[in-house]
C-alpha cells in the first residue's frame, strides 16, 4: 500500500473534514473549479456529507481519549442517518460515501480518496473481535453497493468491490472482486 495511508493520523480534523468536502464539491459537477469558503462548508448540511462528518468527529473524539463522547456521536449518526461507523476506524482524506443508509463501517483503517456506496458491511467476523480482527483497505478503493467485507484481511490498493460481493480473503492492487465468494478478476485502469 503507498504511503498516503500511513499519514492520515498525522492530518487535523480541519484538514480531513475540507478534504471530504472538496471531494463533493467536485464529485456533483463542479471538477476544476475552486468553492468559497461557504459553498464548501455548507455542504456539512446535505445529509450525504453529513454522516462523513460526524465520522470524522468521533473519531477525533476517539483519538483524544474522549471515548464516551466519541460513542455518543457513532450513536447519534445512527440513528439520524442509519449509518454505523466504528469510531477507532482510521479513513483517510478525500472519503466520499454517495448513500450511506444502512452502511457498517468497522474497518481497522480505509486509505484515502475511498468510495463507499449504501449497504455496505466492513467488519470482523467475531462478534467479540480482538485488537486488529478487522479488514485494512488501502488507497482509493470503489466499494459498491450491499458489498460485504468481512474478516482478517488486507485490500491494496485500487481494489473495486463489487456490488454484492462478499469478500474474505486479502487481495492485490488493481484488482476487482465480484461474486460469493468473491474471486479477483483484473481490473482495466484507464489509460492516459
Amino acid at each position: 500500500m503507498s504511503g498516503e495511508m500511513a499519514q492520515t493520523t498525522r492530518l487535523s480534523l480541519r484538514t480531513l473534514l475540507k478534504s471530504d468536502l472538496e471531494r463533493y464539491w467536485h464529485y456533483y459537477g463542479r471538477p476544476g473549479t475552486t468553492p468559497r469558503t461557504w459553498n464548501l462548508w455548507r455542504n456539512f448540511l446535505i445529509p450525504r456529507c453529513a454522516p462523513v462528518t460526524l465520522y470524522r468527529l468521533a473519531h477525533s473524539a476517539h483519538r483524544r481519549g474522549l471515548r464516551p463522547i466519541a460513542k455518543l456521536i457513532t450513536w447519534l449518526n445512527f440513528y439520524l442517518y442509519g449509518c454505523e461507523f466504528l469510531s477507532e476506524c482510521e479513513i483517510g482524506p478525500h472519503f466520499f460515501m454517495p448513500h450511506s443508509q444502512g452502511s457498517v463501517i468497522g474497518a481497522l483503517k480505509i486509505g484515502s480518496y475511498a468510495v463507499i456506496y449504501h449497504q455496505v458491511t466492513i467488519g470482523a467476523k467475531s462478534i467479540d473481535p480482538g485488537n486488529g480482527d478487522r479488514p485494512v483497505i488501502g488507497d482509493r478503493c470503489f466499494i459498491a453497493s450491499g458489498a460485504k467485507i468481512v474478516g482478517v484481511l488486507t485490500l491494496g490498493d485500487d481494489v473495486t468491490v463489487g456490488a454484492n460481493a462478499v469478500v474474505t480473503k486479502s487481495a492485490g492492487s488493481q484488482v476487482a472482486l465480484m461474486g460469493i465468494p468473491a474471486t479477483e478478476k483484473p481490473k482495466a485502469l484507464p489509460q492516459d
